[in-house]
Protein backbone atom coordinates (compact mmCIF):
# COMPACT_ATOMS: atom_id res chain seq x y z
CA UNK A 1 0.00 0.00 0.00
CA UNK A 2 1.19 3.23 -1.11
CA UNK A 3 2.45 5.50 2.35
CA UNK A 4 0.53 8.55 1.42
CA UNK A 5 -2.65 7.13 0.77
CA UNK A 6 -2.50 5.00 3.39
CA UNK A 7 -2.78 7.99 6.19
CA UNK A 8 -6.41 8.04 7.53
CA UNK A 9 -9.06 10.65 6.86
CA UNK A 10 -8.32 12.01 10.24
CA UNK A 11 -4.84 12.27 10.38
CA UNK A 12 -5.02 14.31 7.08
CA UNK A 13 -7.41 16.72 8.75
CA UNK A 14 -5.72 17.09 11.89
CA UNK A 15 -2.30 18.01 9.83
CA UNK A 16 -4.07 20.32 7.45
CA UNK A 17 -5.55 22.33 10.20
CA UNK A 18 -2.38 23.01 11.35
CA UNK A 19 -0.80 24.38 9.10
CA UNK A 20 -3.97 26.41 8.36
CA UNK A 21 -3.11 27.79 11.36
CA UNK A 22 0.37 28.51 10.65
CA UNK A 23 -1.40 31.31 8.17
CA UNK A 24 -4.97 31.95 7.46
CA UNK A 25 -3.55 33.09 3.86
CA UNK A 26 -1.59 30.02 2.91
CA UNK A 27 -2.23 29.30 -1.08
CA UNK A 28 -2.25 25.44 -0.20
CA UNK A 29 -2.57 25.05 -4.26
CA UNK A 30 0.50 26.90 -4.94
CA UNK A 31 4.09 26.00 -5.84
CA UNK A 32 6.22 26.81 -2.82
CA UNK A 33 10.14 27.02 -2.66
CA UNK A 34 12.42 25.61 -0.21
CA UNK A 35 14.23 28.65 1.05
CA UNK A 36 16.53 26.94 3.07
CA UNK A 37 17.33 24.21 5.96
CA UNK A 38 18.82 24.43 9.70
CA UNK A 39 19.53 21.83 11.45
CA UNK A 40 19.79 21.96 15.27
CA UNK A 41 21.38 19.28 17.85
CA UNK A 42 23.51 17.04 15.20
CA UNK A 43 27.16 17.89 16.84
CA UNK A 44 28.99 14.83 15.56
CA UNK A 45 26.38 14.00 12.33
CA UNK A 46 27.34 15.92 9.24
CA UNK A 47 24.53 18.43 8.00
CA UNK A 48 24.61 16.53 4.41
CA UNK A 49 23.80 12.93 5.72
CA UNK A 50 20.96 14.09 6.99
CA UNK A 51 19.96 16.60 4.36
CA UNK A 52 20.67 13.13 2.08
CA UNK A 53 17.06 11.74 3.63
CA UNK A 54 15.18 14.56 2.70
CA UNK A 55 12.34 14.01 0.16
CA UNK A 56 12.72 17.85 -1.04
CA UNK A 57 16.03 19.88 -1.08
CA UNK A 58 16.90 22.87 -0.70
CA UNK A 59 16.00 24.79 -4.15
CA UNK A 60 13.02 22.21 -4.51
CA UNK A 61 9.21 23.42 -5.04
CA UNK A 62 6.45 21.77 -3.83
CA UNK A 63 2.67 22.16 -3.34
CA UNK A 64 1.64 23.15 -0.13
CA UNK A 65 -1.11 21.16 0.27
CA UNK A 66 1.79 17.95 -0.15
CA UNK A 67 4.09 19.95 3.29
CA UNK A 68 2.18 17.23 5.97
CA UNK A 69 3.02 13.98 3.63
CA UNK A 70 6.45 14.87 2.63
CA UNK A 71 7.66 16.21 6.00
CA UNK A 72 6.42 13.14 7.99
CA UNK A 73 8.36 11.22 5.17
CA UNK A 74 11.30 12.76 5.86
CA UNK A 75 10.98 12.23 9.36
CA UNK A 76 10.59 8.57 8.71
CA UNK A 77 13.85 8.45 6.73
CA UNK A 78 15.77 10.11 9.25
CA UNK A 79 14.98 8.46 12.19
CA UNK A 80 15.42 4.52 9.92
CA UNK A 81 19.27 6.57 9.49
CA UNK A 82 19.57 4.99 12.93
CA UNK A 83 21.64 8.03 13.86
CA UNK A 84 19.13 9.94 16.10
CA UNK A 85 16.72 8.83 18.95
CA UNK A 86 13.87 11.11 17.35
CA UNK A 87 14.08 14.05 15.22
CA UNK A 88 11.18 16.68 13.83
CA UNK A 89 10.73 19.02 11.13
CA UNK A 90 9.10 22.33 11.42
CA UNK A 91 8.68 24.82 8.52
CA UNK A 92 8.10 28.67 8.59
CA UNK A 93 6.11 29.90 5.51
CA UNK A 94 6.20 33.43 3.67
CA UNK A 95 3.23 33.42 1.90
CA UNK A 96 4.72 36.85 0.18
CA UNK A 97 7.77 35.45 -1.21
CA UNK A 98 6.41 31.65 -1.97
CA UNK A 99 8.98 30.18 0.51
CA UNK A 100 9.57 27.94 2.80
CA UNK A 101 12.60 27.70 5.81
CA UNK A 102 12.80 23.99 7.26
CA UNK A 103 13.98 23.30 10.88
CA UNK A 104 15.38 20.09 11.45
CA UNK A 105 15.88 19.28 15.34
CA UNK A 106 17.61 15.61 16.28
CA UNK A 107 18.79 14.25 18.98
CA UNK A 108 21.75 12.12 18.51
CA UNK A 109 22.42 8.34 19.80
CA UNK A 110 25.69 7.44 21.89
CA UNK A 111 27.86 5.83 19.23
CA UNK A 112 30.29 4.06 20.93
CA UNK A 113 29.90 0.72 22.61
CA UNK A 114 31.50 -1.51 24.27
CA UNK A 115 29.54 -4.42 23.85
CA UNK A 116 29.62 -7.15 25.83
CA UNK A 117 26.96 -10.33 24.96
CA UNK A 118 26.43 -13.48 25.19
CA UNK A 119 25.90 -15.36 21.94
CA UNK A 120 23.66 -18.58 21.79
CA UNK A 121 25.17 -21.91 19.46
CA UNK A 122 21.75 -23.04 19.75
CA UNK A 123 20.21 -20.26 17.43
CA UNK A 124 18.24 -18.80 20.09
CA UNK A 125 17.28 -18.82 23.96
CA UNK A 126 14.31 -20.39 23.69
CA UNK A 127 16.45 -23.75 22.30
CA UNK A 128 19.15 -23.06 25.07
CA UNK A 129 17.00 -22.93 27.71
CA UNK A 130 16.25 -26.54 27.08
CA UNK A 131 20.03 -27.74 28.24
CA UNK A 132 20.94 -24.60 30.07
CA UNK A 133 24.44 -25.13 29.38
CA UNK A 134 27.10 -22.57 29.76
CA UNK A 135 29.25 -24.52 27.28
CA UNK A 136 27.01 -23.84 24.82
CA UNK A 137 27.46 -20.21 25.00
CA UNK A 138 29.80 -17.33 23.61
CA UNK A 139 30.82 -14.54 25.83
CA UNK A 140 31.84 -11.48 23.40
CA UNK A 141 33.11 -8.22 23.32
CA UNK A 142 32.34 -6.18 20.62
CA UNK A 143 33.36 -2.76 19.78
CA UNK A 144 31.19 -0.88 17.51
CA UNK A 145 31.72 2.72 16.96
CA UNK A 146 28.68 3.74 15.19
CA UNK A 147 28.89 7.34 13.22
CA UNK A 148 32.68 6.64 12.93
CA UNK A 149 33.59 9.86 11.40
CA UNK A 150 30.00 11.52 11.33
CA UNK A 151 29.11 10.02 7.62
CA UNK A 152 27.15 7.62 9.06
CA UNK A 153 29.49 5.08 8.72
CA UNK A 154 30.68 2.07 11.38
CA UNK A 155 33.27 0.26 12.82
CA UNK A 156 32.93 -2.75 14.50
CA UNK A 157 35.33 -4.78 16.20
CA UNK A 158 34.30 -8.53 17.68
CA UNK A 159 36.27 -10.65 20.03
CA UNK A 160 34.30 -13.75 21.44
CA UNK A 161 35.45 -16.71 23.24
CA UNK A 162 33.23 -19.88 24.29
CA UNK A 163 31.98 -22.61 21.63
CA UNK A 164 33.69 -20.72 19.36
CA UNK A 165 36.60 -18.50 19.40
CA UNK A 166 36.26 -15.09 16.38
CA UNK A 167 38.31 -12.19 15.87
CA UNK A 168 37.12 -9.39 13.12
CA UNK A 169 36.50 -6.30 12.06
CA UNK A 170 33.76 -4.81 9.82
CA UNK A 171 34.00 -1.21 8.56
CA UNK A 172 31.06 0.23 6.25
CA UNK A 173 30.78 3.85 4.56
CA UNK A 174 27.82 4.17 2.81
CA UNK A 175 28.77 7.13 0.90
CA UNK A 176 32.26 7.35 -1.08
CA UNK A 177 31.41 9.88 -3.66
CA UNK A 178 29.99 13.79 -3.49
CA UNK A 179 26.18 13.16 -4.75
CA UNK A 180 26.18 10.19 -1.60
CA UNK A 181 24.81 7.66 -3.80
CA UNK A 182 27.64 5.10 -3.76
CA UNK A 183 28.87 3.05 -0.56
CA UNK A 184 30.88 0.38 0.10
CA UNK A 185 32.10 -1.93 2.72
CA UNK A 186 35.13 -4.72 4.22
CA UNK A 187 35.10 -7.37 6.27
CA UNK A 188 36.85 -10.29 7.42
CA UNK A 189 36.61 -12.79 10.25
CA UNK A 190 38.87 -15.89 11.66
CA UNK A 191 36.75 -18.40 14.04
CA UNK A 192 37.66 -21.48 15.63
CA UNK A 193 35.09 -23.93 16.89
CA UNK A 194 34.84 -25.71 19.99
CA UNK A 195 31.57 -26.99 19.74
CA UNK A 196 29.71 -27.38 16.87
CA UNK A 197 26.54 -29.48 15.12
CA UNK A 198 27.47 -32.01 12.72
CA UNK A 199 24.11 -33.53 11.69
CA UNK A 200 20.71 -33.12 12.64
CA UNK A 201 18.41 -35.96 13.55
CA UNK A 202 14.61 -35.65 13.86
CA UNK A 203 15.29 -31.74 13.14
CA UNK A 204 16.79 -31.56 16.10
CA UNK A 205 20.47 -30.04 16.25
CA UNK A 206 23.25 -32.57 17.24
CA UNK A 207 26.65 -31.82 18.49
CA UNK A 208 30.65 -32.67 19.28
CA UNK A 209 32.10 -31.16 21.89
CA UNK A 210 36.26 -31.37 21.92
CA UNK A 211 38.32 -29.61 24.71
CA UNK A 212 41.56 -30.33 22.87
CA UNK A 213 41.05 -29.67 19.29
CA UNK A 214 38.97 -27.26 16.93
CA UNK A 215 36.76 -28.67 15.22
CA UNK A 216 36.42 -26.41 12.76
CA UNK A 217 38.38 -23.01 11.51
CA UNK A 218 37.10 -20.45 9.29
CA UNK A 219 38.71 -17.85 7.35
CA UNK A 220 36.56 -15.69 5.59
CA UNK A 221 36.99 -12.14 3.44
CA UNK A 222 34.51 -10.12 2.01
CA UNK A 223 33.83 -7.03 0.13
CA UNK A 224 30.67 -5.10 -1.22
CA UNK A 225 29.70 -1.89 -3.57
CA UNK A 226 26.04 -0.59 -2.98
CA UNK A 227 24.73 1.88 -5.24
CA UNK A 228 21.48 4.29 -3.48
CA UNK A 229 19.56 6.31 -6.43
CA UNK A 230 17.18 6.92 -4.68
CA UNK A 231 16.15 7.26 -1.07
CA UNK A 232 13.97 4.07 -1.05
CA UNK A 233 15.88 2.12 -3.54
CA UNK A 234 19.51 -0.02 -3.40
CA UNK A 235 21.29 -2.02 -5.34
CA UNK A 236 24.25 -4.17 -4.36
CA UNK A 237 26.88 -6.27 -5.29
CA UNK A 238 29.48 -8.29 -3.01
CA UNK A 239 32.48 -10.44 -3.28
CA UNK A 240 33.66 -12.91 -0.73
CA UNK A 241 36.17 -16.01 0.03
CA UNK A 242 35.58 -18.39 2.57
CA UNK A 243 38.07 -21.57 3.95
CA UNK A 244 36.41 -24.11 6.31
CA UNK A 245 38.56 -26.66 7.84
CA UNK A 246 37.03 -29.90 9.68
CA UNK A 247 38.88 -32.71 12.35
CA UNK A 248 39.17 -36.11 11.84
CA UNK A 249 36.16 -36.45 14.50
CA UNK A 250 33.53 -34.45 12.81
CA UNK A 251 34.65 -36.06 9.35
CA UNK A 252 33.77 -39.21 10.94
CA UNK A 253 30.98 -38.55 12.83
CA UNK A 254 29.61 -36.74 9.36
CA UNK A 255 31.62 -37.79 5.89
CA UNK A 256 29.36 -35.46 4.34
CA UNK A 257 29.69 -32.74 6.44
CA UNK A 258 31.74 -31.31 3.88
CA UNK A 259 32.29 -33.10 0.09
CA UNK A 260 33.58 -36.42 -0.31
CA UNK A 261 34.64 -36.92 3.05
CA UNK A 262 37.33 -33.95 2.36
CA UNK A 263 38.63 -32.08 5.66
CA UNK A 264 38.89 -28.96 3.37
CA UNK A 265 36.24 -26.77 1.50
CA UNK A 266 37.31 -23.12 0.33
CA UNK A 267 34.88 -21.32 -2.23
CA UNK A 268 35.18 -17.84 -3.60
CA UNK A 269 31.09 -16.36 -3.99
CA UNK A 270 29.50 -13.47 -5.23
CA UNK A 271 25.80 -11.98 -4.56
CA UNK A 272 24.17 -9.12 -6.24
CA UNK A 273 20.94 -7.68 -4.15
CA UNK A 274 18.22 -5.41 -5.53
CA UNK A 275 16.06 -3.93 -2.65
CA UNK A 276 13.33 -1.70 -1.89
CA UNK A 277 12.55 0.05 0.89
CA UNK A 278 9.84 2.38 1.96
CA UNK A 279 8.92 0.95 5.87
CA UNK A 280 8.33 3.63 8.17
CA UNK A 281 10.71 2.22 10.71
CA UNK A 282 12.68 -0.58 9.97
CA UNK A 283 12.84 -2.01 13.73
CA UNK A 284 9.55 -2.31 14.19
CA UNK A 285 7.34 -1.26 10.80
CA UNK A 286 3.32 -0.02 10.90
CA UNK A 287 3.65 0.82 7.52
CA UNK A 288 4.88 0.46 4.25
CA UNK A 289 6.71 -2.00 1.59
CA UNK A 290 9.87 -3.79 1.50
CA UNK A 291 10.87 -5.77 -1.91
CA UNK A 292 14.54 -7.90 -1.37
CA UNK A 293 15.39 -10.20 -4.34
CA UNK A 294 18.79 -11.71 -4.21
CA UNK A 295 21.09 -13.57 -7.10
CA UNK A 296 24.17 -15.94 -5.27
CA UNK A 297 26.52 -17.77 -7.17
CA UNK A 298 28.77 -20.18 -4.87
CA UNK A 299 31.68 -21.43 -6.07
CA UNK A 300 33.95 -21.71 -9.67
CA UNK A 301 35.49 -24.96 -8.72
CA UNK A 302 38.80 -23.48 -9.53
CA UNK A 303 40.88 -26.60 -7.75
CA UNK A 304 40.16 -29.66 -6.29
CA UNK A 305 39.57 -27.94 -2.52
CA UNK A 306 36.47 -25.53 -3.95
CA UNK A 307 33.67 -28.45 -5.48
CA UNK A 308 30.88 -26.24 -4.12
CA UNK A 309 28.95 -25.41 -7.42
CA UNK A 310 25.57 -23.94 -6.62
CA UNK A 311 23.35 -20.96 -8.02
CA UNK A 312 20.43 -19.65 -5.96
CA UNK A 313 17.80 -16.96 -6.38
CA UNK A 314 16.19 -15.40 -2.81
CA UNK A 315 13.02 -13.33 -3.16
CA UNK A 316 11.50 -11.36 0.18
CA UNK A 317 8.32 -9.08 0.26
CA UNK A 318 7.42 -7.35 3.66
CA UNK A 319 3.92 -5.23 3.95
CA UNK A 320 3.15 -3.72 6.75
CA UNK A 321 -0.53 -1.17 6.93
CA UNK A 322 -3.01 -0.22 9.19
CA UNK A 323 -6.86 -1.22 9.22
CA UNK A 324 -8.52 0.48 11.57
CA UNK A 325 -7.23 3.34 14.47
CA UNK A 326 -5.43 0.50 16.38
CA UNK A 327 -4.76 -2.21 14.12
CA UNK A 328 -2.14 -3.10 11.94
CA UNK A 329 -1.54 -6.52 9.35
CA UNK A 330 1.93 -6.78 8.50
CA UNK A 331 2.79 -9.97 5.84
CA UNK A 332 6.31 -11.28 4.66
CA UNK A 333 6.59 -14.01 1.95
CA UNK A 334 10.35 -15.20 1.46
CA UNK A 335 11.21 -18.15 -0.98
CA UNK A 336 14.60 -19.61 -2.08
CA UNK A 337 15.23 -21.81 -5.44
CA UNK A 338 18.91 -23.24 -5.06
CA UNK A 339 20.61 -25.47 -7.78
CA UNK A 340 23.32 -27.76 -7.12
CA UNK A 341 25.58 -29.61 -9.53
CA UNK A 342 26.00 -32.31 -7.16
CA UNK A 343 25.18 -33.67 -3.80
CA UNK A 344 24.75 -30.79 -1.54
CA UNK A 345 27.14 -31.44 1.85
CA UNK A 346 25.64 -31.17 5.35
CA UNK A 347 27.70 -27.77 5.73
CA UNK A 348 25.58 -26.13 3.12
CA UNK A 349 22.08 -27.30 3.81
CA UNK A 350 20.49 -25.18 5.97
CA UNK A 351 16.53 -23.64 5.03
CA UNK A 352 14.70 -22.69 8.19
CA UNK A 353 15.30 -22.89 11.81
CA UNK A 354 18.40 -20.51 11.58
CA UNK A 355 17.36 -16.79 10.45
CA UNK A 356 14.54 -17.57 9.04
CA UNK A 357 12.18 -20.31 11.36
CA UNK A 358 8.00 -20.65 11.73
CA UNK A 359 6.95 -19.13 14.96
CA UNK A 360 6.17 -22.50 17.59
CA UNK A 361 9.03 -24.36 15.83
CA UNK A 362 12.00 -22.77 17.72
CA UNK A 363 13.69 -25.84 18.89
CA UNK A 364 13.53 -27.03 15.33
CA UNK A 365 15.54 -26.92 12.20
CA UNK A 366 14.26 -27.45 8.80
CA UNK A 367 17.10 -28.23 6.47
CA UNK A 368 16.98 -28.45 2.10
CA UNK A 369 17.77 -26.77 -0.55
CA UNK A 370 14.11 -24.84 -1.35
CA UNK A 371 11.66 -23.35 0.61
CA UNK A 372 8.56 -21.14 0.85
CA UNK A 373 7.59 -19.24 3.61
CA UNK A 374 4.68 -17.16 4.83
CA UNK A 375 4.47 -14.92 8.20
CA UNK A 376 1.03 -13.08 9.04
CA UNK A 377 0.39 -10.74 12.57
CA UNK A 378 -2.47 -9.01 13.04
CA UNK A 379 -1.37 -6.49 15.82
CA UNK A 380 -3.42 -4.72 18.76
CA UNK A 381 -1.65 -1.63 19.88
CA UNK A 382 -2.33 -1.71 23.81
CA UNK A 383 -0.03 1.37 24.15
CA UNK A 384 0.87 4.07 21.98
CA UNK A 385 4.40 5.44 21.12
CA UNK A 386 5.92 7.87 23.32
CA UNK A 387 8.97 9.63 24.95
CA UNK A 388 10.14 9.55 28.58
CA UNK A 389 12.69 11.65 30.07
CA UNK A 390 14.41 10.37 32.83
CA UNK A 391 15.68 13.18 35.08
CA UNK A 392 18.59 11.71 36.52
CA UNK A 393 20.14 10.95 33.01
CA UNK A 394 19.58 14.78 31.22
CA UNK A 395 23.26 15.08 31.58
CA UNK A 396 23.58 11.89 29.75
CA UNK A 397 21.64 13.54 26.72
CA UNK A 398 21.96 10.30 23.85
CA UNK A 399 20.46 8.10 27.33
CA UNK A 400 17.80 10.28 28.84
CA UNK A 401 15.21 9.93 25.95
CA UNK A 402 13.25 6.27 26.44
CA UNK A 403 10.87 5.45 24.34
CA UNK A 404 7.95 2.54 24.29
CA UNK A 405 5.13 1.31 23.00
CA UNK A 406 3.50 -1.91 22.67
CA UNK A 407 1.46 -4.34 20.91
CA UNK A 408 -0.94 -7.53 21.40
CA UNK A 409 0.08 -9.75 18.44
CA UNK A 410 -2.13 -12.88 16.47
CA UNK A 411 -0.17 -14.53 14.29
CA UNK A 412 -0.08 -17.14 11.42
CA UNK A 413 3.25 -18.61 9.66
CA UNK A 414 3.34 -21.41 7.52
CA UNK A 415 6.13 -23.01 5.10
CA UNK A 416 7.45 -25.70 2.54
CA UNK A 417 10.94 -27.05 2.93
CA UNK A 418 12.22 -29.07 -0.10
CA UNK A 419 14.86 -31.73 0.80
CA UNK A 420 16.60 -34.16 -2.01
CA UNK A 421 19.51 -35.44 0.04
CA UNK A 422 19.23 -35.71 3.81
CA UNK A 423 15.24 -36.50 4.19
CA UNK A 424 16.03 -39.30 6.65
CA UNK A 425 17.13 -37.44 9.23
CA UNK A 426 14.67 -34.14 8.04
CA UNK A 427 11.01 -35.67 8.74
CA UNK A 428 9.45 -32.24 8.59
CA UNK A 429 10.55 -31.42 5.12
CA UNK A 430 8.68 -32.36 2.20
CA UNK A 431 5.14 -31.18 3.90
CA UNK A 432 3.60 -28.06 4.59
CA UNK A 433 4.02 -26.91 8.20
CA UNK A 434 2.91 -24.24 10.40
CA UNK A 435 2.34 -22.48 13.43
CA UNK A 436 0.24 -19.75 15.09
CA UNK A 437 -0.48 -17.97 18.68
CA UNK A 438 -0.76 -14.73 20.72
CA UNK A 439 2.24 -12.41 21.93
CA UNK A 440 3.18 -9.38 23.27
CA UNK A 441 5.27 -6.76 21.33
CA UNK A 442 7.39 -4.00 23.56
CA UNK A 443 9.51 -1.61 21.73
CA UNK A 444 11.84 0.44 23.63
CA UNK A 445 15.37 1.68 24.33
CA UNK A 446 17.52 2.13 21.77
CA UNK A 447 15.32 0.05 19.14
CA UNK A 448 15.16 -2.77 21.54
CA UNK A 449 12.29 -5.38 20.46
CA UNK A 450 11.11 -7.85 23.53
CA UNK A 451 8.49 -10.33 22.08
CA UNK A 452 6.50 -12.44 24.57
CA UNK A 453 4.67 -15.36 22.24
CA UNK A 454 2.77 -18.71 23.22
CA UNK A 455 2.48 -20.64 20.34
CA UNK A 456 1.23 -24.22 18.68
CA UNK A 457 2.24 -26.18 15.49
CA UNK A 458 1.14 -28.53 13.26
CA UNK A 459 2.06 -31.47 15.36
CA UNK A 460 0.26 -29.48 18.88
CA UNK A 461 3.32 -28.77 20.31
CA UNK A 462 2.74 -25.79 22.38
CA UNK A 463 4.84 -23.20 24.45
CA UNK A 464 5.79 -20.66 25.78
CA UNK A 465 8.91 -18.20 23.52
CA UNK A 466 10.93 -15.19 23.91
CA UNK A 467 12.56 -12.87 21.19
CA UNK A 468 14.62 -9.97 21.13
CA UNK A 469 13.47 -9.53 17.48
CA UNK A 470 10.42 -8.31 15.75
CA UNK A 471 10.19 -11.15 13.97
CA UNK A 472 10.14 -9.70 10.39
Amino acid sequence: MNFYTSLTFKTVLVLSLFFSSVSAQTDSSGQYKINSISILGNKKTKDRIIVRELVKKEGDTLILKNLPYINQRSEFNIFNTYLFIYDSITCKINDTLKTIDYTIKVKERWYIWPIPFVDFLDRNINAWWQTRDPERLNYALALSLENFTGRKDRLVLIAKVGYADQFGFNYRLPYLNSKQRLGAYVQAFYTEYNKLQYITQNNKQEFLTSAKQHLRIEKSAKFGLFYRPHLFLQHSFDMYYSQITISDSVKARNPNYLFSGSKLAEYVGIQYKFTFDDRDNKIYPLRGTMLEGALIKDGFEVNSNSPLNTVQGQLTIKNYFPIGKRVNFANQIKGRYLNSIQTLPFAFNQALGYSNYIRGYEYNVIDGQNYFLVKNSLRFRLIRKKFHEIGMLKKLKPFSTIPFYAYLNIFYDGAYVKEKYYVQTNSLANSWQHGYGIGLDMITYYDFVVRLEYSINKQNQSGFFIHLTSGF
